[in-house]
């Protein structure tokens, strides 16, 4: 099945309950019969039709609707409207807004030869967005490991504190649809009614404290996280405060999507992201020692590139032990500070039990290449925090700066940016 066809998963599940939406259940014929609706009402010339995600049924309806139509969904979030033209200008003049209906329909006819799936918009975590191309084949093949590694036979709901017009987002609603579940609209601040076995996607963002109101719904019975780092204390406090969820850690981007994995149950050892997935094909670039994958589960490249993508390089700075997988840093993250390379990760470990939470990053200084900038939300007083780190690192790896703040910014998908934190503190954020 080289596109995405709803109407298989419609003949397959029926009248079972596809997406609960504001405490309303609607079924794979009830989705099926909204999208045909949606694409009656429509009036699309173009190949591509933008749409920007909202976490409900509206949504995936229309999402569903383009497929219909033979078009291919262009997914962006809110924040990210005013730069469509700009991200777009490859396939300028081939694509519409949703809402486009100033001509009649174009015959019907197939614009999608590739099987694409949808475009998106990468997190932007390492500078600006890029447009990536999902085709189908690749992320429903890598559905059939997740329900096996996940062991998603045990639970009928799914649900994802992701916005769904992130990779993670969308991935966790499609894969709900392909097994047959019910897939959970989630809108932060609304009361969770969980009346099955539930699995959760979400980001470490959302496991840290303040963010964890939705993990105490009864039904949940396992978390994935995905997208960030997840620290030994993390995994230590949420087994505490959560005993009853089976945690996983699931490592991929929005390229390469499903790389590696592993089960929490005896916690987080450092910098370890689990066991390389089947058909997975890691190698370590001798220079800069970044990750490259190979495997079925690989995107269809960005938008505008002419061949086809048989490996990702990564941004990530890892380390092979045999299929267990080790991840350093990002590439674009480490700090060159007198000439010694150093990765945040080794001095946030030693911060993350004295502090709430932190971030370190690193910005241009004219005599040492880079400064270190430790961004800490704590209570703990700085005279301590010195210490226990002087005891640990030498000292070109103690931060030149510590700054106590309230919260730590993050992007408008719910992550963390050293890049956009050191632009900030540069722009005199914190002066």
């Amino acid at each position: 099945m080289r596109n995405f066809e709803f109407g298989r998963l419609v003949a397959r599940y029926g009248e079972q309950t596809a997406v609960v939406s504001d405490q309303q259940a609607y079924s794979y014929h009830r989705l099926a019969e909204l999208a045909q609706t949606v694409r009656q009402q429509a009036h699309w010339q173009a190949r591509y039709v933008v749409l920007v995600a909202q976490p409900d049924v509206t949504f995936i309806t229309q999402f569903l609707a383009i497929h219909l139509a033979g078009r291919i969904p262009v997914i962006v979030n809110k924040a990210d409207v005013a730069q469509v033209p700009q991200l777009l200008a490859p396939i300028a003049g081939a694509w519409q807004w949703l809402t486009d209906q100033d001509q009649p329909d174009a015959a019907t006819t197939n614009l999608n030869p590739r099987g694409l799936l949808f475009l998106g918009l990468t997190s932007g975590t390492t500078g600006q967005p890029k447009v990536y191309q999902r085709d189908w084949s690749s992320w429903r093949v890598g559905f059939d490991q997740c329900q096996m590694v996940f062991n998603m036979a045990a639970i009928a709901g799914v649900m994802t504190t992701s916005p769904l017009g992130t990779s993670l987002g969308l991935h966790t609603l499609l894969l709900s649809l392909y097994l047959g579940k019910t897939f959970y609209c989630f809108q932060r601040g609304q009361s969770l009614t969980l009346p099955q076995p539930t699995q959760v996607f979400t980001v470490p963002t959302y496991l840290a404290k303040g963010h964890d109101a939705w993990a105490a719904a009864p039904g949940i019975m396992s978390v994935v996280t995905c997208g960030g780092e997840l620290s030994a204390e993390l995994v230590q406090a949420w087994h505490r405060q959560h005993p009853q969820h089976q945690l996983y850690e699931l490592y991929g981007t929005s390229e390469t999507s499903l790389v590696a994995w592993q089960a929490l149950t005896r916690g987080k050892q450092l910098q370890q992201v689990g066991h390389l997935f089947p058909q997975v094909q890691a190698a370590i670039m001798p220079d800069s020692q970044q990750l490259v994958v190979r495997s079925p589960y690989l995107f269809a490249g960005y938008l505008g590139d002419a061949a086809a993508v048989h490996q990702v390089m990564t941004d990530d700075v890892a380390r092979l032990d045999g299929d267990d997988l080790l991840i350093l840093s990002r590439a674009s993250d480490v700090m060159n500070h007198g000439g010694n390379k150093i990765y945040p990760s080794e001095i946030e470990q030693i911060l993350q039990p004295m502090v709430i939470t932190c971030v370190v990053f690193g910005v241009p200084d004219a005599v040492y290449g880079e400064n270190i900038v430790a961004l800490l939300v704590t209570t703990t007083p700085i005279t301590t925090i010195k210490a226990v780190l002087q005891a640990h690192l030498p000292t070109y790896k103690l931060p030149s700066q510590y700054l106590v703040v309230a919260d730590i910014p993050k992007t408008t998908q719910g992550k963390v940016s050293r890049a956009q934190l050191a632009a900030q503190y540069q722009a005199g954020k914190w002066s």
